[in-house]
Formats: structure tokens, sequence, C-alpha cells
């Protein structure tokens, strides 16, 4: 499937966009524009095919892992060739957008090297090495093969000095907003095994909460967060108006206590009846229990849950530009105000990128929190 979907990408699809500007659409090129590389591309594709057939489970990890990481490679420095040649004898303002065709060669890409996963999983250097090789191949593209001529880069290089204070600001946000779910969420779910009353009212108020659209929640947060502010000086000296980060900090608070609250809630009501028997047994108290034997058994839950609640935020601090605050979600609307593609892209990937890095890292942590008997 992946080499079917790669070949898609680099046979019929346009793989870059010659255009007189940033805002103006141009011409589509084919996968030829990268001159050299383009065999190199169909080579590694083929390589994908033969992860199909290999004999051993081994020869096809090998194979399909060499393929998806070889293709990131080559189409780093493919785009960087292809743009270099169509850029000459051009205006300073002429731009190499990326075609459907890499996006499509790209998820292709993703499907060979996720195929080979297993077998490097079992190991740190077996993954680690690869990508560090990848990373460095990449590197060098935007220094010495022309990569960095892409209209993205380009655009990149423009809004570098503030870039990385929008980057900040959205980590803070969204890392403030899932610190605050935490506090309130775990607490929550806890009550909620305790008593029936409080898991009704819990667990409904949080699920209605989720089913309110982003913007809607925002808007609703800024008339009563602006009187707050103007009947309390010392809130608003704090920052609690109605306009800026603190209509979104509440109301990514208010996103991540559903899944930490139910998943909180599931892993303790989950935890056997007998082990609890067995620890009273054994004398502990009802503390001694909650920390010594059903938070570590119900922990590799809660990180899902937190796991849930930080992807989800993530990709929500964009909209909260509508309430003031500084973040990603700036580049994003820009580049929607503007037509222009490559800068909602200069958005758009950062969060991505955050929210699978967010995804991967508390996936490993849960495993890590996992009992060994309960994995095995």
């Amino acid at each position: 499937m992946g080499a079917f979907v790669a070949l898609a990408g680099v046979t019929v699809l346009p793989f870059v966009e010659l255009r007189p500007n940033r805002l103006v659409p141009g011409n589509a090129y084919s996968v030829a524009a990268a001159g050299p590389w383009a065999y190199l591309l169909w080579l590694l594709v083929a390589v994908g095919f033969l992860s199909a057939v290999a004999p051993t489970a081994r020869a096809r990890a090998a194979s399909s892992t060499a393929s998806g990481y070889g293709l990131v490679i080559a189409l780093a420095w493919g785009l960087g060739a292809a743009s270099t040649a169509l850029l000459v004898d051009q205006t300073a303002v002429a731009r190499v957008s990326l075609g459907s065709g890499v996006w499509v060669l790209l998820a292709g890409t993703a499907i060979l090297g996720f195929s080979g996963g297993e077998e490097r999983r079992r190991k740190l250097l077996r993954w680690a090495g690869p990508l560090v090789l990848v990373a460095g191949a990449v590197i060098a593209a935007f220094v010495w093969g022309g990569l960095d001529r892409i209209s993205l880069a380009r655009e990149f290089s423009v809004r570098a000095s503030s870039f990385w204070s929008l980057l900040g600001g959205h980590l803070a946000m969204s890392g403030a907003g899932l610190g605050f779910g935490l506090l309130l969420g775990v607490p929550l779910g806890l009550w909620a095994t305790r008593n029936r009353h409080v898991r009704a009212v819990t667990l409904g108020v949080t699920g209605v909460i989720q089913t309110v659209p982003s913007l809607a929640l925002l808007g609703l947060l800024i008339a009563p967060l602006a009187a707050l502010g103007v009947a309390v000086p010392l809130l608003r000296d704090l920052g609690v108006r109605g306009i800026g980060a603190a209509p979104g900090l509440i109301a990514l608070t208010l996103y991540a206590l559903l899944p930490i609250v139910r998943n909180t809630y599931v892993g303790l009501a989950e935890v056997e009846p007998a082990v609890i028997d067995a620890g009273r047994g054994m004398g502990m108290s009802s503390w001694q229990l909650l920390w010594r034997v059903e938070f570590p058994l119900a922990l590799p839950l809660i990180v899902e849950g937190v796991r849930t609640a930080a992807v989800l935020l993530i990709g929500i601090t964009t909209l909260t530009v509508f309430a003031g605050a500084r973040n990603l979600g700036i580049l994003i609307f820009e580049g929607l105000g503007q037509f222009a593609p490559d800068l909602i892209l200069l958005g758009a990937l950062p969060v991505i990128a955050l929210a699978v890095i967010a995804d991967v890292a508390l996936s490993a942590l849960g495993r890590a929190f996992t009992p060994e008997g309960v994995r095995a």
C-alpha cells in the first residue's frame, strides 16, 4: 500500500508549482523537474514494492525502512534541485511551491516507514540512528541542495523573528492548559470513583463542555472575564481580561478535562477488587491502597487520557488567536486571509509536528508506567 501511494505521488500528480509570486497560481511540473533525483525516487519506490515479497520479516522490515527513509532524503534533495532549476531567469518574487504529489509521496513514505518499525522499536539505535541520518541529509539539502529556495522555506525566512515567539506561545498555552487540566481532572476522576453522585455530575458536565464548539466557548468567556477584570483590579493586573490569554487558557483547561477525568475514573474503577482486598489483608490504609496499589495500576490509562488531551489542545490552541492570544494560529489565519497557502503551511506543519511528538512521547511514557506483569 505504501509503495502504491508513493508511486502515485511520483508519477500521476504534480511535483512542484512555479508561481510568479506567493499569491498567484502558476504552472505545475512533474517529478522530472528534479533531474537525476527523479530516477532515485522511482528506484526507492521499487524497493518499497520489493518489501512485499521479501522472504523474511527482517528483510521486509529492512527494505521498507530503507525505502521510506531513502525517499525522505531523495525528496529533500529533489525539491532543492527542482527549485534551483525552475527559478533560473525568474524574478525575485517568483516562488516554487510543493505540489500535491509531494504530499501523497510523503503519505506513502510514512506507510513504508511505519511498516518496518516493529523491528526498530526493540533497540534504541535501530530507529534513532537512521532518524539522525535522515535529519542530517535534510539539513544538508537546506544548506547545499537548494531546498531553502522552496516557497515554504522562504516564508519562514521572512517570518523567522516572529515564528519562534509564536511557537513558544503555542507551547506555553497548550502546556498550561494541559497542566491545569491535570490539576483539576485527576482529583475529579478520583472523587468520581468514590461518590456516584459526583460521578454523574462530573462526567456529564465535562461531556457537555466537550460538545461546545471552540469558537463559541471562547466567545462565551469574553464578557464574564471582562466584567471580572473590571470588578477585581488585581485579576486584571494578572492578565484576566476578556481579550488575551485568559479566555484561551480557560477554554483549553475545560477541553482537557473530559479525557483526563474519564480515563482517571475508568483506570481506578477497573482495578481488580481482589487486589484491593489483598492490600487490605496486608494491613494497608486507604491512602496506602490508593498510592501503592490503585494509582500504579491506573497510571497507564491516566497517561493515555493525558495523551489524548495533549493532542487535542495543541490543535485547539490555534483557535485562541480569535480571543487575542499569540501562537501559531496567527500564521494560519493570516495565510487564509491573504490566500497564501505556504503561509498556512508554515503555521500548520509545526502544529502537526508538535501533536505527533506529544503523542509519541506520551505513548512511550504510558508504556514505561505500565507494570511488567500487566504488560505481559
